[in-house]
């Protein structure tokens, strides 16, 4: 081989030996690169928990109160009610700070686990407390509150003086009317022994809670801890019995309530036997007196159905309560109720009230003279139930 020869393949050798060099040196820094994104995305995914961790309960808390959105969707009330709460609570009911945990985190811990259905182990993960921490806080909020019912689910004017405006368009013929009553079932889990106690006749345990709502969707009256099974007429019964907190109604006042109630002084059913409830009216208005007067009736009773809904929706674990003692449970629900109304007093609903009435037409006419509703409630006021319901029934029909 000439000197020629070998040096060109010498200098071929060379060009091929450094083009590979430079190959496996360019995928070895490509592969360098990859591999330090890699351990940063890593790093960055690890350090993402500690972050979250970093921010305390009371520093959530505090993140939540600074935005009005934020502090509604996890606590269900605005800034202004929450802190308004938190000040009548340890002001007037014993709510107190500790030095591990102060009274502003534990209401965030209790109207995040009512407001959102957490359950403890849940709150103390958000919280970074331990699960004992968060059910003695849980346990301390909650007998604020109860204690806080006592002033709340009450009746704003106990003498029912005046006919509420929402019954003008009614008026002369429900001026008596000054709310209404029903019961619901609230889910709650129970232990075997008790277990088939509570079933009631849905097929599912609960306690069936009796209310007697005003027509600005307060409660003015709550009875907790009955068996699912348990009629409301009995609830309603031993209530007005026994509990000295049962708003009675005066002389010619009463409360509307359904067909599943008797006709009584104070309380008035509707006509048996015929159509009642709103949906059937639906394709089909009302055909004699005693259908225009339950539908009228139902078009009134129909606040307490609304503010359950509206109790319900706002205070999710009302749509099962966890594993509790029974007077727990009953403390759970009476609290809801009692949250219900602070909200409603306090502008912080997220309702409007005012469109209570959905149905229902103004049933005097344009231009009508009325009779002082005084005079009215004066002429009837000693007169049974089923008297004056006729009396109303009567009226109606004749204005139809």
């Amino acid at each position: 081989m000439s000197t020629s020869e070998t040096s060109s393949n010498t200098s071929s050798s060379t060009t091929h030996f450094d083009d590979e060099s430079a190959t496996w040196w360019d995928m070895g820094a490509t592969v360098g690169l990859l591999a330090a994104f890699a351990a940063s995305s890593s790093s960055a995914m690890e350090d993402a928990p500690n972050q979250l961790q970093e921010l305390t309960g009371r520093q959530w808390v505090e993140r939540n109160l600074a935005n009005s959105n934020k502090c509604y969707s996890n606590f269900r009330l605005r800034p202004a009610a929450f802190n308004l709460l938190h000040a009548t609570l340890v002001a007037n009911h014993g709510l107190k700070s500790t030095s591990q945990c102060d009274s502003i985190e534990a209401l965030g811990m209790f109207l995040w686990a009512c407001g959102t259905r957490q359950s403890h182990r849940q709150v103390a993960d958000r919280f970074g407390r331990s699960i004992d921490t968060v059910s003695r806080k849980f346990g301390e909020v909650l007998d604020a509150v109860v204690s806080f019912s006592k002033t709340i689910l009450r009746p704003k004017d106990p003498t029912f003086s005046s006919v509420h405006h929402k019954l003008e368009k009614y008026s002369p013929y429900f001026d008596g009317c000054i709310g209404a009553i029903d019961g619901t079932h609230i889910p709650v889990s129970v232990q075997e022994p008790a277990h088939d106690d509570f079933i009631n006749r849905k097929g599912f345990t609960s306690q069936n809670v009796l209310a007697v709502c005003d027509l600005d969707m307060r409660f003015t009256f709550v009875a907790t801890g009955k068996r699912g099974g348990a009629h409301d007429v009995a609830i309603l019964k031993d209530a007005m019995r026994s509990s000295k907190n049962f708003p009675h109604p005066p002389q010619g006042k009463y409360y509307l309530v359904d067909s599943g109630f008797p006709l009584r002084k104070g309380y008035m059913a509707p006509y048996r036997k015929n159509r009642y409830h709103l949906s059937e009216f639906y394709e089909k208005g009302p055909e004699n007196l005693y259908e225009l007067f339950n539908y009228h009736h139902s078009s009134i009773r129909t606040v307490v159905e609304r503010t359950f809904g509206v109790l319900k929706n706002k205070w999710p674990i009302l749509k099962g309560i966890p594993f509790y003692s029974g007077d727990k449970q009953s403390k759970i629900i009476i609290a809801c109720f009692a949250l219900h109304n602070f909200a409603m007093d306090n502008n912080d609903h997220g309702v409007d009230a005012e469109n209570m009435f959905q149905h229902g037409t103004h049933i005097h006419m344009p231009g009508e003279h009325i009779a002082p509703a005084e005079h009215w409630l004066e002429a009837t006021s000693n007169d049974d139930m089923a008297t004056v319901r006729d009396w109303i029934a009567t009226g109606l029909f004749s204005l139809a």
